[in-house]
């Protein structure tokens, strides 16, 4: 073996021999660690379990007691109340006619909130008509809310569904209900729905930031509610409106709903009338209708009238003694003319009343009456309408207010 070959193999011989001792003695330390740390993690789970002990629970709970009545946390908002719901449902139901119940509805609903107001949609507009807690209530009667401007009210017409929000938000409103005065911060929007269509919108508002959510949705609730007595109305007799007050009215409603021509009978509902076939023909005026007179029966009234029509004859008593179908028929034609000038009045309280004054109703609201006699023409059998004048009765007790001169030349 060469010099050299020895000395490489004693080198690597050495080298192994020392790297094996190192290797060693590394173990011998890395267990000595092991055994230190384990001991560590043992006296340190022994401390923790020694502060566990010292705990203070009572000192923890006084405290927390302390700083509870210090920072007592605010009390659960409160709604109305079951009790003045159903106190607000009973005063609704005793409307006896459209007018009626909306001024029950318009009084109940001040009640929850600082000012309420109605306005009846006619055409393309909401009109003022009634309200409480206005500083100036005949302010009421000029405000004229366009549905197409940028307010709440269009909101309520495009979504058919109550609008809350802060007044500040919708400058359009603000603007549009200036006249009011008032300090008004938050405001509710909720649409009236009768037939299907958006009849109203009761305008609420207040002070506070917003309308409370428990009072917005009853004030939601006592709308609908008094949606389903005008529907109610406009299917029931006289009789049976007078009657109406003082029964139940859960159970008149579930004989009402329930279907069927025996039990409705039972529950002195008459069948409704067929309706009038539609005119020949159609019209573009769907803006000027209202939830009675629809448009297609107020394009077929577009006919030219004669400038001065024949006055209407005295009214004829309803003949005694009649059949009871016959006697039904009279009802109903009376209920028909009732419900049908109601509404002429509803839609034109500013008319009206200078109507009155002036001794000239009837050319004010010429279109109007003509109009509705038409409806009553359409809706009446013949022999009833050959036998009496309810219609005519209607205008001059509704209208004008028991004086047929009011009506003026007709």
């Amino acid at each position: 073996m060469s010099l050299e070959d020895a000395l490489k193999a004693r080198t690597l011989e050495l080298i192994s021999q020392q790297m094996a001792n190192w290797v060693v003695e590394i173990q011998k330390n890395i267990g000595r660690h092991q055994e230190n740390l384990v001991r560590t993690l043992d006296d340190l789970q022994e401390n923790v379990a020694r502060y566990d002990e010292k705990i203070d629970e009572g000192a923890i709970a006084r405290a927390i007691v302390e700083v509870i009545k210090e920072n007592p946390p605010p009390a659960a908002p409160k709604g109305p109340g079951f009790d003045r719901l159903k106190s607000s449902l009973n005063a609704i139901e005793k409307g006896t006619s459209l007018s009626e119940v909306l001024t029950y509805l318009v009084n109940e609903v001040s009640a929850y909130v600082d000012r309420a107001a109605m306005f009846i949609v006619k055409g393309p507009s909401a009109i003022g008509w009634y309200g409480k807690g206005m500083p100036t209530p005949d302010a009421l009667k000029q405000v004229n809310v366009p549905l197409g401007a940028d307010t709440l009210f269009r909101s309520v017409q495009n979504t058919r569904a109550a609008v809350r929000a802060r007044l500040q938000d919708s400058p359009g409103t603000t603007q549009a209900l200036g006249r009011l005065g008032g300090n008004a911060k938050g405001v509710l929007a909720v649409p009236l729905i009768l037939r299907e269509k958006l009849a109203a919108i009761l305008y609420c508002d207040t002070s506070k930031d917003a309308v409370p959510p428990a009072e917005a949705d009853l004030i939601e609730i006592l709308v609908v509610f008094a949606g389903k007595i005008i529907d109610m109305l406009s299917a029931v007799p006289k009789a049976t409106i007078a009657a109406r007050t003082t029964g139940n009215m859960a159970e008149r409603a579930a004989a009402i709903r329930a279907g069927g021509e025996e039990v409705r009978e039972r529950a002195n509902v008459p069948r409704p009338p067929a309706p009038p076939p539609p005119p020949a023909s159609q019209g573009s005026d769907e803006g000027s209708s209202t939830v009675m007179f629809n448009a297609s029966t107020f394009a077929s009234m577009k006919q030219p009238a004669p400038a001065r029509p024949a006055p209407p004859p005295p009214p004829k008593p309803a003949a005694s003694g009649l059949p009871p179908e016959e006697q039904k028929a009279h009802e109903d034609a009376k209920r028909f003319a009732r419900l049908v000038v109601s509404e002429i009045k509803l839609y034109n309280e500013a008319k009206v009343s200078e109507g009155r004054r002036q001794k000239d109703l009837y050319e004010r609201l010429k279109e109007d009456i003509e109009r509705g006699r038409q409806m009553y023409a359409e809706r009446v059998p013949g022999t009833v309408r050959d036998a009496t004048n309810y219609f005519y009765d209607e205008l001059v007790r509704i209208l004008a207010g028991g004086d047929a001169g009011a009506l003026g030349p007709m």
